[in-house]
């Protein structure tokens, strides 16, 4: 265990404690938690709805009342496998504590909900390998992206690429010949451009299947964000 946790009680079982991580609202009084040492380790706070609420699926505390603190939860077999859980308990709790002060999660520090997360995380390394990271935040954001336009028809119905000797969209230009522009299939990105096109696509379905399985269950707004799918059901 890490100096910021003081466990007050362990067995086969479980780790009852207080993480007391530095720079977060919990530093001096602590965040009471209990981690049950199953195959894969699961936490949560001691009594839910004490310091953070007891369900919120933007806070990233989930139906079960334990927290998501990564999308592949590895079991913890060895010493580095257990400093690595920590660190995400650390990280976790510091997002918990911008959070509580600002309504805002820290957008770098999570992935969408539920199945959508998978699609998210490869969008984002697709991204990164192509260097257009600013391109995929904006339509991510909801802003106007040639990733989200349906009128560009990059994609057939089996997500096979089609209109190759239409321009690129990314507007780029052949080589050596600025003012002609470059057709999709002479560009040399063009599988992982579509890959991300059909991921972000995935990622939107997947996402509001997610929501909409939340509101069947009867879950309800907490009130402790700016901006929440949920909060039409807020309680006054």
């Amino acid at each position: 265990m890490p100096a910021w946790f003081v466990a007050s009680r362990v067995n086969a079982d479980a780790i009852y404690g207080r993480a007391h991580v530095a720079g977060s609202a919990w530093e001096r009084n602590g965040l009471d938690l209990v981690i049950r040492c199953e195959p894969v380790p699961v936490v949560a706070e001691r009594v839910p709805g004490t310091n953070l609420p007891a369900r919120c699926p933007e806070r990233h505390v989930q139906g079960d009342r334990t927290f998501c603190v990564g999308l592949d939860r590895p079991a913890v077999a060895d010493r580095d496998d257990a400093e690595l859980w920590w660190e995400h308990l650390r990280q976790y709790v510091l997002c918990q504590s911008v959070a509580k002060a600002t309504g805002v999660w820290p957008p770098n520090h999570a992935l969408d909900h539920g199945d959508a997360g998978v699609h998210h995380r490869k969008a984002l390394e697709i991204a990164s390998r192509l260097g257009i990271e600013d391109e995929y935040l904006a339509a991510y954001q909801d802003e106007p992206s040639w990733i989200t336009d349906p009128d560009l028809r990059l994609l057939g119905r089996k997500d096979e690429p089609i209109n190759g000797r239409a321009p690129c969209p990314r507007s780029c230009r052949v080589r050596g010949r600025p003012t002609v522009p470059k057709v999709r299939r002479k560009c040399a990105w063009r599988t992982d451009l579509l890959r991300l096109v059909v991921e972000e696509r995935k990622r939107r379905i997947e996402l509001a299947r997610y929501w909409e399985l939340v509101r069947k269950e009867g879950t309800v707004c907490c009130g402790t964000m700016r901006s929440c799918p949920l909060r039409d059901g807020a309680e006054s």
